[in-house]
Parts: C-alpha cells; sequence; structure tokens
C-alpha cells in the first residue's frame, strides 16, 4: 500500500507540472506597451467586469452616459459615443437605452459579444490563456484533487510515514493555486506591469485635465484609481458596487436604442 501512495503523489506532482508548463509554455512574443487600448488593459487586469467598467468610464468621460437614481447608469439622449470609441463601449452604449446597475453591463449579449472579440484578440498576442488551453489545464488538475484522499487512505493502511501526506496535500494546492489563477499568461503579466510602471503618473490626472489619462489610470489600476479620480461618479453610479438582487427598474425614459447608429452617430 505504501507504493500505491507514492504512485498517486508522483502521479498528482506530474499532473500539476504538467498543466504548469501548459500555462507557461510557447513562445516569446513582443506585444508593443502602447499597443493596447484601454479597455483591453483593463480587460488584462481584471477580466470582463473590468473591461466593461472601463468602457463605461469612456463613454462618461465623453459625456454619453450618466449616472441615475438607485445606483444606475443611463445614456444621455442627446450625446453619442465620441467619434473613434471602442467596440465594447459602444456594445455598453447600446445597452443603455434603459437605466442599468454596472455590474449587469457584461451579462447584456452586446457587451459579451464585443468583450469576446477583444478577448480572442489578447489570446492570440498570447497575453491571455485561451480557453482551450484553460480547459485542457483544469482536465489535468481534476484528477490531482483525488490526490490527497487517496494517500491517505492507501498510506494510513500501510503505516506509511506523514511525508506522504505532505507531498499529496502540496500538490492539492499547486493544482488549486493553478485552478484558480488569473488568465493572464506570463507575458501579459509581464506587459501589465511595465504599463502600471509606464503610466503611474496618471494616477495624478484630473477628469477635466487630461481624461485620457483618468481613463488609462482605471483601466490599470481599477477601483482605487476610481475611488480617487471619479469619485463622484463611481459612488452614484455604483460602478463598484455589485447588483441588488431585486429587479432593477425598465422604464428608463430617452438613450439609444441599437437600430439609431453607432459610434460617431
Amino acid at each position: 500500500m505504501a507504493s500505491t501512495a507514492w504512485a498517486v503523489t508522483g502521479a498528482a506532482w506530474c499532473l500539476v507540472l504538467l498543466a504548469g508548463a501548459l500555462r507557461l509554455g510557447g513562445g516569446r512574443v513582443r506585444v508593443p506597451v502602447g499597443a493596447l487600448s484601454p479597455v483591453e488593459a483593463g480587460l488584462l487586469r481584471g477580466g470582463v467586469r473590468a473591461a466593461t467598467q472601463t468602457a463605461l468610464v469612456e463613454l462618461y468621460l465623453g459625456g454619453a452616459v450618466r449616472a441615475e437614481f438607485r445606483r444606475t447608469v443611463l445614456s444621455v439622449p442627446t450625446r453619442v459615443p465620441p467619434k473613434g470609441c471602442s467596440g465594447p463601449a459602444r456594445a455598453v452604449y447600446g445597452a443603455l437605452y434603459r437605466r442599468t446597475h454596472p455590474g449587469r453591463l457584461h451579462d447584456h449579449e452586446r457587451v459579451r459579444g464585443a468583450l469576446g472579440e477583444t478577448t480572442r484578440r489578447l489570446e492570440r498576442a498570447g497575453l491571455l490563456v485561451s480557453a482551450k488551453r484553460r480547459w485542457a489545464e483544469r482536465a489535468l488538475l481534476l484528477p490531482v484533487f483525488a490526490a490527497l484522499p487517496v494517500t491517505a487512505g492507501a498510506g494510513g493502511a500501510a503505516g506509511a510515514p506523514a511525508a506522504w501526506l505532505w507531498l499529496g496535500g502540496l500538490a492539492d494546492v499547486g493544482a488549486l493555486a493553478l485552478w484558480a489563477a488569473s488568465r493572464r499568461t506570463r507575458r501579459g503579466a509581464a506587459l501589465l506591469a511595465r504599463l502600471r510602471l509606464l503610466h503611474a503618473g496618471t494616477r495624478r490626472a484630473t477628469e477635466r485635465g487630461d481624461p485620457g489619462a483618468v481613463l488609462l489610470s482605471a483601466a490599470l489600476f481599477g477601483g482605487p484609481a476610481l475611488r480617487a479620480q471619479l469619485p463622484r461618479f463611481t459612488e452614484e453610479s455604483g460602478l463598484l458596487t455589485r447588483p441588488p438582487r431585486e429587479p432593477m427598474e425598465r422604464s428608463g425614459q430617452g438613450g439609444w436604442h441599437p437600430s439609431q447608429g453607432g459610434c460617431g452617430g
């Protein structure tokens, strides 16, 4: 039975190492620091929620959305998205023909589609783990979670030393860390770190002085930057809060409808 404990533990570690190699694999791809849009930088930092927040800030700084009551946002009837705004921002604007909590926007069909295209671009650039590689990683990791119970049972029956239990437990910890890890690849994490270092000064920008820098700051630094640089909009819109459980009021007036056109009118 002790040999079974050893074999199971060794197999678990092999699977963890294979999953780690799958995540780290691939050649080096140099992505220019200025190649990412703010929404793409937000997606790289915090996933679809952060990208949606960045797209909403992009529209707000362009005067195309406003905060409404009960921490909702709504498009401004007399404004359209700024010329040249990102695809996700146009999609968010199209979803705001009625009052909506910001935390629900990323589930809107138009927004999901636009963010899906943005995600695929980052995957092709080697900055995010693709969905297929993510599934492959998790398929390798699933058996690892059975390692500790099997090792404990086999080792306990044979009086195996506690070392096998520790090794099985460490394999579980490694598998859990990989399972919960961000989709950023090694290159993606390095690029995000470079962007944050290069644009650290944007955290001192003001909405009136340099809205472009404020947008980039929100994309790269998230909540702390939003609270410091856009405190009123962040608070009134509920940008960093969870959606309420009860359905939001759906009778918002005005706003843009998808049939009216796109960015720049």
